[in-house]
């Protein structure tokens, strides 16, 4: 549903359609292909490059250092992480879904979220409050949808503990969410930071 739709243009999650699929052996692969020659030439030097180590090494034996994790997605223009999922739990109903940060050695991805649903609806409201980039509303706004910045005091009886729900990416105590309200036919996505509750977002959209 999400394929080729400009909303996410500038979201964390790949959603461009191509005729491959990238997993994070291809980026050990595509380091070594580029590195190789130089490695050859002083391998003294190089033994302790881990990419060098994993040259060393047959591919079918790489599963001994690290799995291999299908790529879906990284940290939209800084680009310092990989998200992924473990290619051995890419058969689960919800599996989850993991981290790979600039700076870590490569064999250290570890769980962003536990169920690649929580990921999905982060996602989604993370693009939506707008918080980094205003692509969502601009999108939608050509679609015929009108956008609003709104603030809590606009929803008297929105439950906003229950509505956020899921962690956000853009702060360690930053959550968001996102809500209906059918009496007024609007879409809520809302972000605060907990940590300064002054710091918060609430985006309304709505089509006549």
């Amino acid at each position: 549903m999400a394929a080729d739709s400009p909303l996410f243009k500038t979201a964390d999650i790949w959603t461009k359609k191509r005729d491959f699929f990238w997993f994070s052996y291809d980026s050990i692969q595509e380091w070594i292909d580029s590195d190789k020659e130089y490695w050859e030439k002083e391998p003294q030097k190089y033994a302790d490059n881990e990419y060098y180590q994993f040259y060393k090494l047959p591919r079918e034996k790489w599963g001994s250092r690290v799995e291999n994790y299908l790529q879906i997605g990284s940290d939209f223009g800084a680009g310092i992480s990989k998200l992924g999922i473990r290619l051995n739990e890419i058969g689960q109903d919800n599996p989850p879904v993991y981290i790979l940060i600039e700076g870590d050695t490569i064999t250290e991805w570890n769980i962003l979220d536990d169920h690649l649903s929580d990921f999905l609806m982060r996602s989604i409201c993370d693009v939506l409050c707008c918080g980094e980039y205003d692509t969502a509303a601009r999108v939608l706004e050509k679609m015929g949808w009108i956008v609003d910045e709104a603030y809590q005091e606009d929803f008297p009886t929105l439950d906003m503990n229950a509505l956020l729900k899921q962690r956000s990416e853009y702060g360690a105590d930053a959550v968001c969410g996102c809500a209906y309200d059918e009496e007024k036919h609007l879409l809520i996505a809302a972000k605060i930071d907990k940590a300064d509750s002054r710091n918060r977002r609430i985006m309304i959209y709505r089509k006549e």
